[in-house]
C-alpha cells in the first residue's frame, strides 16, 4: 500500500451497517436457484472469487480512495457470500479500509497464503475430505457452497441463513515470518495459519448441520449459557472428529490445565442467559484466553460421545441436544469432579 495509507486512520465504531435488503435478496435468489439441500459432498463448491478482488483493490487504494475502492471494487461486485458476510463484520468499505490501515503489513503479509487456494490444491482437498468423512458418520448431512472472503479480522466465519459457509481468510493466513505488531493480542491468540481453515471450515459446516437437525432451534440470544456452549463445542467436537484438527490451542492448553475450575465456575452460570464472559469476547477476556464456553462445550459433548455405545446415534444426539441439561446428565461430565477424575470422562 502507498505510504500515505499507514496514516489512514478512521473510527470504526462509527460506522453504520448498510446493505442487508441486498444480502437478503441475494440469498433468496440463492434459495430459489438451489430449492434442494445438498447431500453430495463433493457437489458443493469452494468459491475465492472475492480473493483476488480484494488484492487489486489493495494494490491501488491510497488515502483519498481507499474507503469508496473496498466498497465498490470489492464489495459491491462481491459474491452473495461475501454480501452474507457484512452486517456485523465487514460492515463497508469505510470500516474495512479503516481495518487495513491499521494493519497494512500484515495484510500485506498474508497475500500468498490467501491466493493459495487456487495454487495449492492440497488446502481445497483437505476440506472436501472433512466433508466425505462427515457424510460417512452423518449420512443425512447437507453440504453447502462455501464462500473464501478477506475481512476484518473479527469472525473467521459463519453461516449464511443456514444456506452457505462463508470464510474470513484472513483469520487463518499468518505463517512463522508473518508480522504480528500491529495485531491486538486476541488477534495473535487467534489468527492460524492456512493449513488450519479446513478445521474452521469444518467448524462451520457442524452449525450448517446443527441448523438442518433443530429448525426450531431458539436463535433469539435467550439460551442458557449451558446451551449456547453446547453448541459451539458440538461444532468444535465434531469439526474437529472430520477434520482432524483443534481450531484454538490455546484456548485447549489453557482449559485442559485448569479444567476443574474452569467447570466449577461455568456450573455455576450454566443456567443463566449471560454469556459475555464464556463466549464471543473478542479481545475483552482477561486472565485467560477468549471464549472458554467453547471448551466446557467441547468437553460435555467428549464426555457424552465417550460414554455413548452407539456412535452415530451420538453423533446425532450432539446436533440436536433439545434438552441442554438432560444432555449434560447424560454425559456424566460433571460427575468426573466429584469423583475427582477430572479431565477422564
Amino acid at each position: 500500500m502507498n505510504d500515505l495509507f499507514h496514516r489512514f486512520r478512521l473510527s470504526t465504531r462509527k460506522v453504520m451497517s448498510s446493505p442487508l435488503l441486498l444480502v437478503l435478496f441475494l440469498l433468496a435468489n440463492t434459495s430459489a436457484q438451489t430449492p434442494e439441500p445438498n447431500h453430495d459432498p463433493m457437489k458443493a463448491r469452494l468459491i475465492t472469487s472475492d480473493i483476488p478482488n480484494f488484492w487489486r483493490v489493495f494494490d491501488k487504494a491510497r488515502l483519498k480512495d481507499a474507503a469508496d475502492l473496498f466498497q465498490h471494487e470489492y464489495i459491491d461486485v462481491g459474491s452473495p457470500g461475501l454480501q452474507a458476510f457484512l452486517q456485523g463484520r465487514i460492515v463497508n468499505g469505510r470500516a474495512l479500509a479503516a481495518t487495513v490501515a491499521l494493519c497494512p503489513r500484515y495484510y500485506a503479509a498474508i497475500r500468498e497464503s490467501t491466493l493459495a487456494f487456487d495454487q495449492k490444491p492440497e488446502i481445497k482437498e483437505a476440506i472436501q475430505k472433512s466433508f466425505r468423512r462427515l457424510k460417512e458418520i452423518y449420512p443425512e448431512a447437507i453440504f453447502p457452497d462455501v464462500y473464501f472472503v478477506i475481512g476484518r479480522m473479527n469472525s473467521a466465519g459463519t453461516t449464511a441463513a443456514g444456506k452457505a459457509l462463508v470464510i474470513g481468510v484472513e483469520m487463518n493466513a499468518r505463517d512463522e515470518s508473518t508480522p504480528i505488531d500491529e495485531l491486538n493480542s486476541w488477534e495473535r491468540a487467534v489468527i492460524g495459519k492456512i493449513e488450519h481453515l479446513p478445521h474452521i471450515v469444518a467448524h462451520e459446516l457442524i452449525h450448517i448441520q446443527q441448523r438442518q437437525a433443530n429448525p426450531l432451534r431458539e436463535t433469539t440470544g435467550k439460551e442458557t449459557l449451558l446451551a449456547q456452549a453446547l453448541a459451539e463445542g458440538g461444532a468444535d467436537f465434531l469439526g474437529e472428529m472430520i477434520s482432524g484438527g483443534i481450531i484454538n490451542r490455546v484456548q485447549r492448553a489453557y482449559g485442559d490445565e485448569h479444567e476443574q475450575a474452569l467447570w466449577t465456575e461455568f456450573s455455576a452460570e450454566r443456567n443463566g442467559t449471560d454469556s459475555s464472559h464464556w463466549l464471543y469476547e473478542g479481545d475483552k477476556a482477561n486472565g485467560r484466553p477468549a471464549d472458554m464456553g467453547y471448551y466446557e462445550g467441547f468437553k460435555i459433548c467428549e464426555a457424552f460421545y465417550k460414554r455413548s455405545s452407539d456412535k452415530r446415534e451420538a453423533i446425532r444426539r450432539i446436533l440436536v441436544i433439545s434438552d441442554p441439561d438432560a444432555f449434560l446428565k447424560e454425559s456424566g461430565y460433571g460427575e468426573t469432579f466429584a469423583s475427582g477424575a477430572a479431565g477422564k470422562p
